[in-house]
């Protein structure tokens, strides 16, 4: 065994928390973005992952102007989830029909962006902290965290576990759906309201860049192998999983960025399924 990964193995106490955290995220964000990319809804998670760095920030600005020394890790995560849920709501199940999908997005993301580097600039003390959430940090992720992903994992699984097919159906053919009776404003309140509350305790494990990521490039490697609806989700999760855990475990053995590993490797895992699209025709 070589020095590096001995030294992995001996630090157990120090990563099993984080790595866990990144599992778990890893599955909720790959199931999750099957619909995403399915509804075309990609840009969306970008714009909730941003409103999401939004909600620390602000939560940052205010400890920092008031004098606040110690750090409320649960208020900014309650206050990033809550931004994030908004904005899937106005995104997702509420957006203005008369305006493009793509300029509501464009907008929320441009501007959300702006509020954030602003709001960055006039940081002084916490700045590490939104380094962590942007790029990931590979050893300082709290029980506390991996907690409130667990639940809100368990949550969303229950979620569309249960109501699945209702999901699905209002998803793909709303107007057949409408038509039936389904409520189909409710069904898409439900829907961006998981991946809402799911991306904010994500980017705090696995950074913004990640949650970005493990929203569509799971579930498109998935769909790309043609593998079935139902199947898909599994296939993405699982995805997430190896593209987290492994990731994770590679960013501590090579000391590089854990963010950018992960991705690098989520992306590696749709080359497969771009590969037999590409020799399918």
């Amino acid at each position: 065994m070589s020095d590096a990964l001995q030294a992995f193995v001996d630090a157990r106490e120090i990563w099993e928390v984080p790595l866990a955290a990144s599992v778990v995220a890893g599955a909720l964000l790959g199931a999750l973005g099957v619909y995403v990319v399915l509804r075309r809804t990609v840009f969306v998670s970008a714009a909730l992952t941003q409103l999401s760095t939004l909600g620390l920030v602000g939560t940052l600005l205010v400890e920092e102007r008031f004098h606040i020394e110690t750090e409320h890790a649960s208020e900014q995560l309650a206050v990033a989830i809550a931004v994030s849920a908004v904005g899937a709501l106005l995104l997702g199940a509420f957006r203005p029909r008369r305006l493009p999908a793509e300029a509501t997005v464009g907008a929320t993301w441009v501007v959300a962006s702006a509020l954030v580097v602003l709001g960055v600039s006039r940081l002084v003390h916490a700045a590490h902290d939104l380094q962590g959430l942007v790029f990931g940090n590979a050893v300082a992720v709290p029980a506390s965290d991996l907690a409130v992903i667990a639940v809100v994992a368990a949550l969303a699984t229950a979620v569309h576990a249960a109501f699945g097919k209702e999901l699905a159906f209002t998803s793909f053919d709303p107007e057949t759906a409408q038509a039936l009776g389904m409520r189909v404003r409710l069904w898409d309140v439900v829907l961006f309201l998981t991946i809402g509350v799911a991306i904010p305790p994500a980017a705090r494990a696995l950074g913004a860049l990640p949650v970005f990521a493990f929203l569509t490039l799971p579930a498109a490697g998935a769909l790309m192998l043609r593998v079935g609806f139902r199947p898909a989700f599994a296939l993405a999760a699982s995805f997430g999983v190896l593209a987290a855990s492994a990731g994770y475990v590679l960013s501590w053995l090579w000391e590089i960025p854990t963010g950018a590993t992960m991705v690098a490797l989520a992306a590696a895992l749709a080359v497969p399924g771009a590969m037999w699209r590409l020799a399918r025709g």
